[in-house]
């Protein structure tokens, strides 16, 4: 078997609440041409359907979101008999 190599990509969203606190959304294989304006977009939507751990606590606004590029290689470790 030969090494291998994979690649993936995420789209992390920082989703800030009315108390204070935050979660991390991960996103896997985001389209290329996701814009700022496409984030802004989702306020609304965000607003009906997340909530936070603490009291339900409603969701405030997007703190951040970045696009996360990784490269994993996989290495054929065995011996050959």
């Amino acid at each position: 078997m030969a090494d291998t190599t994979k690649t993936t990509k995420q789209l992390k969203l920082v989703a800030g609440f009315i108390d204070g606190d935050d979660r991390t959304i991960s996103l896997d294989n985001p389209r290329d041409s996701i814009t700022a304006a496409d984030i802004s977009a989702m306020d609304s939507i965000a607003a009906g359907v997340i909530f936070g751990d603490k009291a339900e606590a409603g969701f405030m606004r997007w703190k951040s979101a970045k696009t996360v590029e990784s490269t994993v290689k996989y290495l054929d470790l065995t011996t050959a008999d």
